[in-house]
Order: C-alpha cells, then structure tokens, then sequence
C-alpha cells in the first residue's frame, strides 16, 4: 500500500516470510533493512547553495506505481543540464532545475495522485477497469514511455463518466 504522509506501520515481514518459504528460503534468518517510498506529494525547493536533491532523494517516485526509475532518469537528466548552466556561469540555474521539476514532473504528478486515490479506495472497481481490460495495459506502457500523461488519462477519464452520467447509464 503507498501512502502518502502516512506514519503507520505495516507488516511486511509476515508476506515476505511467507512468499520466500515458496522458494525454500528462511526470510527469518537475514537482516531485513526497511526504507519508506518518497513518493511525491507537491511542490518542494530542490536545491541549495551548491547543490541539487535528484532521484528518491527528491521524492521524484510515482504515486500511483510507487516506480522510481523513470523519475530518476529524469530528475537526473535535468540536474544535470542545471549543473552544465551553473558551471557556465548560469546564477539561477540551480532554482531553474527546482522550478523544472516542480512544473514538469509535479504538474503531471497532481493527476497521478488523484488517480491512485480513487484507483485504491475502490480496488474491485480499479481491478475491472484498470487492471482487467487489455487498453489499460497499453495505457499503462504509453504513460512509461512518455507518449501520454497522467492528465491524459484522467481528463480521458473524466469524460468517459460524464458522458455516462449524461446518457443515464
């Protein structure tokens, strides 16, 4: 489960144990290390004097995959462009790349947050819809490659359930 802000704790360590005994592997018998997802949840300044937050560090994780990899590659793409210009002599540079990642990746963000909260809360409805159905797979990939946006998706959405709305189905 990702949950944003969230200071509960869950057990983690029972599905695990239980998932590795398939395997024949003692789960009870290695050092388990935990770290919470920094997924991101809004607008944040990601740079100082010398310096810039890219990757997990920036909370640049997906709130509706929890994925990383992909806003890693990005977030470090463009620190490092934001690095090139700062060297250049480029003074706001830095707070370039924090304005960037905020409008670019936050932007988008926004959309994937509202998304994972009503995909979520009603998962029987979420598997049928967005699991099930052979488009959402598609979706899914075009979402990773870039070709479409989480806006995309939710405004497609959007207007999916008022045109049922309106036709009274």
């Amino acid at each position: 489960m990702f949950r944003s802000g969230s200071q509960g704790k869950y057990d983690l360590l029972s599905p695990l144990t239980e998932y590795s005994a398939e395997f024949g592997i003692d789960a009870t018998q290695v050092k388990q290390h935990g770290h919470p997802l920094l997924i991101w949840d809004g607008e944040q300044t990601l740079h100082t004097q010398n310096a810039l937050l890219v990757g997990e560090s920036a909370c640049v994780v997906d709130p509706f995959t929890a994925e990383g990899i992909r806003p890693s590659m990005f977030s470090g793409v463009k620190a490092a462009r934001a690095i090139d210009q700062a060297l250049g002599g480029n003074a706001q540079a830095l707070e370039d790349y924090t304005r960037v990642i905020n409008e670019e990746w936050g932007g988008d963000m926004r959309w994937a947050r509202r998304l994972a909260q009503a995909f979520y809360k009603a998962p029987k409805l979420a598997y049928r819809v967005g699991v099930k159905r052979p488009a959402s797979t598609e979706k899914m990939v075009k979402l990773f490659c870039g070709d479409l946006s989480y806006a995309d998706v939710a405004q497609r959405a959007i207007r999916r359930l008022s045109m049922g709305l309106i036709s009274g189905t």
